[in-house]
This record gives structure tokens, sequence and C-alpha cells, in this order.
């Protein structure tokens, strides 16, 4: 197992299972003894909902993200030979392409049992509008590695930093010339404003990509503890729901042993009753039988006489 590999089963799951199985890999990297892989694998972000569609479109229907980097290339050179005819004929084929693949996206997310808001869906749009823009923006798209959506200004480069799971598993687009509706200095001549807002994008790519991946990673961390706390809460409810369950229960139970005892004690206030008149009963008889004993004794004594 590699990078590479293990970021592409990532990013096909759900994003439900997304984090579990993102630790479940880096746990069995480790204790294959490769550390830096594991926590590779670990600093994986967790992609969004648009970042995570853009991934399925990608995935599961790779000719339309063709489609789309195709019509970019084609509006690319139609800007470079300045030709509005054709610009007209490609703008309503991009509108047209974008409408299509963001119903076709939604359509997706909902049989895959995971739709998405509308709020991501203006997010897969605009990255799919920025795929058609740049061709390094197109080839993260297509790579189905995204961690996060794309936006283009149509004059800058799209940023990509922090924005594609493993940077080196893109493979290139090859691009229409110059990137669409993007000035190129003439050849030789002095570096021009857009050069010089180049260079100065060049310099503070790499800090603002540090800072915007720690964002991402302390996101995803966040993340991983609200779902770990949902995951007690929901442990703790159920526990709840038994103990309720189990409660009710013994109150039923008790219930029917107060009434068990209040017969119980009727019977007994009864018996109790017939046992003082048996009593009377035996102190009556024992009376009546002394009497026959006396009168039987004097029977005799008198017979005893007359012999």
């Amino acid at each position: 197992m590699d990078l590479e590999s293990a970021a592409r089963e990532l990013y096909a799951l759900l994003p439900g299972e997304f984090t579990a199985a993102r630790n479940a890999k880096a746990k069995a990297a480790a204790q294959d003894g490769n550390k830096e892989l594991a926590r590779q694998i670990k600093e994986l972000p967790k992609p969004p909902a648009a970042a995570w569609l853009v991934n399925m479109l990608a995935l599961h229907h790779p000719d339309r993200i063709d489609d789309l980097v195709r019509l970019g290339q084609a509006l690319g050179e139609a800007q470079e030979q300045l030709d509005p005819q054709r610009l007209q004929q490609l703008g309503r084929q991009r509108r047209e392409l974008l409408a299509a693949l963001a119903e076709q996206g939604r359509e997706l997310a909902e049989e895959l049992g995971n739709p998405v808001g509308a709020a991501a869906a203006t997010d897969v749009e605009q990255t799919l509008h920025a795929a058609m823009a740049d061709p390094a923006a197109a080839a993260a798209v297509a790579s189905g590695l995204l961690t996060g959506p794309l936006s283009s200004n149509g004059l800058d480069p799209v940023d990509l930093g922090g924005k594609v799971a493993v940077p080196g598993a893109v493979e290139a687009v090859p691009a229409a010339g110059r990137l669409p509706g993007r000035r190129q200095p003439p050849a030789g001549g002095p570096p021009g404003r857009g050069a010089r807002r180049a260079e100065q994008h060049a310099r503070r790519e790499p800090v603002e990509a540090g800072r915007r991946r720690r964002a991402e990673a302390e996101v995803d961390r966040a993340g991983e503890r609200l779902e770990d706390a949902e995951e007690k809460q929901q442990r703790i409810r159920d526990r709840l729901d038994e103990l309720t369950d189990r409660r009710e229960e013994l109150e039923d139970q008790i219930a029917g042993l107060k009434h068990r005892l209040a017969g119980l004690e009727r019977e007994v206030s009864g018996v109790e009753q017939q046992e003082a008149a048996a009593g009377k009963d035996f102190e009556a008889a024992a009376k009546a039988t002394a009497r026959a004993k006396e009168a039987l004794r004097q029977a005799r004594k008198q017979l005893e006489a007359l012999s």
C-alpha cells in the first residue's frame, strides 16, 4: 500500500465512511512499520460535500469530465484565435454542459445515498467551471482526489494549494496554448503586471497553502472529535433507553406484586377471622368434651354402686 492507492480508495467512499476507513488504513500502515505513510494517510482531509461529489463524477462518469476538459481546451483555442462566433457557440455549449453535469451530479449523489444541498451544488458547478478555465484545475478534477472545491476568476491560475490529496498523482492535462482569458507577456520582453502578479502569487502560495492545510487539518480533527462525541452520545442514549425500558418493566412488576400483596393481605385477614372463630369453636368443643367426660365418669360410678 502506498499513499496514492490509499487515497484513491478513501476518496471513492461515502463521506460517512471516510474517517473510520482512513484511521484503519493509517493504523495498518503503522503496524507494518511504515510510520511516515501512516502519518501521511492520517493527514488526508475528509472532502466536503462539493469536492466529494466532483470526485464521484470523475469516478463514475469520467467521459463527461473528458467532455468538460475538451470543451475548456476548445474555448482556450477560440480565445487565442479571437473568434467571436466560435466563442459564442462554445459559451452556449459550456453553459449547457455545466448545467447538465450539475444535474447529473445531484442525481448521482442521490443514487449513492448521500444527497447534497444547494450550496454544495453551487460549489460543484464553480469547480467544474474552474476545470474548464485552467488545465491544472482540469487535471485535479479528473484525478478524483479533490479535498475542496475550486474557483476561477478567468484571469489568474486556479489556486490548487491543499486542494488535491496527493498532488503527485495528478496527471497533466495538455493546455490549449495558454489559459483561457489570460494574457501572456511578449517573449523576451520585460515582465508586465500580469507576470509580476503571477510571481507574487507564486511566492504567497506555499505560505497560504501551508496555512490552508493546517486549517483544513484542524477542521478535520474537529470533525473527528464531533463524530466521536456524537458516537459517544448515541451510545449513552442507547444505554439510557435500555435503562428506561428496564425501569418501566420493574415498575410494572412492582405494581403487579403490590396488587398481589393487597390480595394476599385481604386473604390473611379473612383467614385470621376464620381462625378466631375456629378458636372459639374449639374452646366450646373442649368444654363440651370435659362435660361429657364428667357425665361418663358419674354414670360409671352409679353403675358400680348398683353391682
